[in-house]
């Protein structure tokens, strides 16, 4: 599991501080935080939270809030993971799930009142039910406890946006 929030002895071995603050980084990292367990999923190179940062940066990938959905997807195919940004419909979440992870945007925390979209986590398999359990990775400190959700609730603040893999053919997906 890779979390968001970047380690002060990382952040300093690889130079992040020449980027500003590491806190202030950190709350934009998510993205960056699920496409490295998603690179290490895929048995790929995975650079540290602050050298994706770094790439990042000198690609253009972030804004203000975050990483942009295409942009991840492009830096994942630059280390060697197939992927796109799309569209994914709710309801396809658990068919999608069972060829490949997608790192999704979400509300943190899955609140159902309505609030949608602005964090990003993967989303690693389902079972199958009336309403199906959806497991999840999710960088943030309240995802270190939580692993899955209901399709139900996370259907409230799921966006329908998501980054998409090719299929993974091993092991546990993230």
């Amino acid at each position: 599991m890779c979390r968001q929030l970047i380690d002060p002895a990382e952040w300093d071995l690889h130079g992040g501080w020449a980027l500003g603050d590491r806190i202030e980084w950190s709350n934009r990292a998510c993205g960056l935080a699920s496409l490295r367990m998603i690179l290490l999923a895929y048995g790929r190179e995975a650079p540290t939270v602050t050298e994706l940062l770094q790439l990042a940066v000198k690609n253009e990938v972030l804004t203000p809030r975050g990483a942009l959905h295409a942009g991840i997807a492009n830096l994942a195919v630059a280390l060697g993971v197939p992927s796109k940004a799309e569209p994914v419909l709710v309801e396809d979440l658990p068919h999608r799930l069972e060829a490949a992870p997608l790192i999704v945007s979400v509300t943190e925390q899955f609140p159902d009142d309505g609030r949608s979209g602005g964090h990003l986590v993967i989303l690693r398999g389902c079972e199958e039910g009336p309403d199906p359990v959806i497991h999840f990775r999710d960088p943030s400190a309240w995802g270190q406890t939580h692993d899955c959700v209901p399709l139900s609730r996370l259907a409230h603040s799921f966006t329908e946006r998501a980054i998409t893999f090719a299929p993974l053919n091993h092991g546990d997906p993230a």
